[in-house]
């Protein structure tokens, strides 16, 4: 340190006085910028204007090493602010008791149906008698069994991941987790669709001490054993691993061919810094905390096509006082003193009352739209009012922008009635009002296919199947 302190002092006694306006822009300024290297670049440069850039509020505890390092704040753009301007998503938070969830009779019934499409009574009654009670086998299962199984379902049923324009991101809590995550998904339908991507590296250095005994296995040799294999057929490019390949590989499928590379399975990695449109759902079974976990949820937060309207979060390690927490950092505790809470408060959003207010609202502005319908309000009323008389080109084109709202309202309706239908009664849903919305969502499909086939309008609304498909199927 007393070399140190003799070597500033000599820099700052040399004449370099810099020439003209000189500033320098300070990129991640929170993490470098505290210490010797600061403190020599100011030496260097002492007439220097040094403005500092972050992606990272500051805690109370980063004050001294940011804060004092290049005074108060210039200017500041928060999450919530972002949220609103539509440079992000928001983020949905669902907590999951994963052994609650899937010994749930209902749940196990619904995985039963979705795993069996296509057959017919007879094939599905000969099915259940040979699983057995199906609850019994799942119950059996350990816990991470069980998360797999649950991402599994969320990858049939949720519409971004089923239709295969969104994929997903789990979150081990070691390595070793993120070797047993991916062994458990080769089994199933992610076989050649799921990667692992951590920071370990295979040596035969790990295993050559390990000395257990016959039929046992440490988690070293379990982890170096998962690595060689998925290894085995990677030819490493120039100037990289096998390892480093293999993950540029599992990343860039990833980020351009969503459906071909549906989860990646991490620990530390792809955390901070990875922007991918396509990932959609978080899967968290790992302790963390303040900027990490904040740094971490919002993987799933970037704008992608017009079907992803939040980025989910799924919680197995219940920390959702944690998210509060890290959320509010990013909102909040910004500069101590210029700013108040309430003007930087957002809401980490409850999936379900999240789902609800979206169907709620979807449904609102479909009725709106079609007010003003002549009664009886029969489909002949309502093909007069979105079309005109068909037969007449002019009148179809009048009403182009009817029919226009109509559709972009129908797709919100199913969207948001694909998020939520399954769990209407837990939404706080009555019998009387989710029979409404049945009726409701069925009267509007075959008003959508009327006045598609008076107006003929086969083509414009060709983006939307996708998503009518989805309702039908699920």
């Amino acid at each position: 340190m007393d070399d140190f302190d003799k070597f500033i002092e000599e820099l700052k006694q040399g004449p370099k006085k810099t020439l003209g306006e000189v500033f320098v822009f300070v990129d991640e300024c929170h993490r470098t910028q505290s210490g010797k290297l600061h403190k020599t670049m100011k030496a260097i440069l002492g007439n220097a204007v040094f403005i500092g850039f972050t992606g990272t509020p500051l805690l109370k505890k980063d004050k001294e090493t940011s804060l004092e390092v290049f005074g108060k704040y210039i200017h500041t753009y928060k999450f919530n602010e972002a949220v609103e301007d539509e440079v992000v998503l928001d983020l949905v938070y669902e907590a999951r008791d994963i052994d609650q969830r899937l010994s749930n009779p209902k749940k196990v019934d619904e995985w039963f149906e979705l795993s069996t499409q296509g057959l017919n009574e007879f094939q599905q009654s000969e099915l259940k008698k040979k699983w057995g009670t199906m609850q019994k086998v799942l119950s059996s299962k350990n816990r991470m069994e069980k998360i797999v199984l649950d991402i599994q379902h969320d990858f049939r049923k949720k519409p971004r991941l089923s239709k295969l324009s969104g994929n997903a991101i789990l979150v081990a809590g070691s390595i070793y987790e993120a070797c047993k995550y991916y062994e458990l998904f080769q089994k199933n339908e992610f076989r050649g669709r799921c990667a692992v991507v951590t920071s370990y590296n295979p040596a035969t250095k790990d295993i050559t001490t390990e000395d257990t005994g016959a039929n046992t296995e440490t988690e070293k040799e379990y982890i170096y054993k998962i690595y060689t294999e998925l290894l085995k057929d990677i030819v490493p490019k120039s100037g990289k691993s096998k390892t480093e390949t293999y993950e540029d590989l599992a990343k860039d499928k990833f980020l351009k061919l969503p459906a071909e590379m549906r989860l990646l399975i991490v620990v530390d990695k792809l955390l901070t810094g990875f922007d991918a449109p396509s990932c959609t759902y978080l899967y968290i079974d790992k302790s963390m905390q303040d900027h990490g976990l904040f740094q971490a949820i919002c993987r799933v937060n970037r704008l992608d096509s017009e079907d992803k309207q939040f980025g989910y979060v799924v919680d197995y390690k219940d920390l959702f006082k944690k998210v509060e927490n890290a959320v509010a950092v990013y909102t909040s505790d910004l500069d101590y003193d210029q700013f108040k809470k309430e003007d930087c408060d957002i809401l980490l959003k409850d999936r379900l009352k999240n789902d609800r207010e979206r169907l709620d609202n979807s449904l609102e502005a479909l009725e709106l739209l079609c007010e003003p319908v002549e009664p009886p309000k029969s489909m002949l009323e309502y093909q007069h009012y979105f079309c005109g008389n068909s037969e007449i080109a002019e009148d179809l084109k009048n009403t182009e922008a009817k029919r226009m709202g109509l559709y972009r309202a129908m797709v919100a309706f199913v969207r948001a009635y694909a998020n939520i239908g399954d769990e209407m009664t837990e939404a706080g849903y009555t019998d009387k009002e989710q029979k409404h919305i049945d009726a409701r969502m069925d009267f509007y499909l075959k008003l959508r296919e009327v006045i598609r086939k008076a107006s003929g309008e086969y083509l414009d609304v060709k983006p939307y199947e996708a998503d009518m498909r989805h309702l039908i199927d699920n």
